[in-house]
């Protein structure tokens, strides 16, 4: 029962799921215009929203918690090994993308 939409074209009442930025769009009980032009969205349906929603909530806030101390070990680790190759010196400095 899901149906593929594009984007601009009027859609009737529901939930739709970007392909672009996976992200969920709701159009309301009257119905809509989804945003974007060439962008496919796909109606979920109401259960599946229900269902995959919390899921997918709590993955995230189980994910992240391993996903930093793994990424801080990954980095750490790069560095190490391209200093001990000698493509890189070992100094650690702080990024500060907006200081001037």
């Amino acid at each position: 029962m899901i149906r593929k939409h594009s984007g601009g074209t009027f859609a009737p009442c529901g939930t739709y799921l970007s392909t672009k930025g996976w992200e969920f769009q709701s159009v309301p009980r009257e119905g809509d215009y989804l945003e974007g032009e060439g962008v496919t969205y796909y109606r979920v349906p109401l259960l599946a929203v229900m269902v995959l929603g919390p899921l997918a909530g709590l993955a995230f806030v189980m994910f992240l918690p391993l996903a930093v101390p793994a990424v801080l070990v990954y980095g750490v680790g790069r560095r190490l090994a391209q200093s001990l190759h000698g493509r890189r010196p070992l100094r650690f400095r702080l990024r500060r993308p907006f200081a001037r």
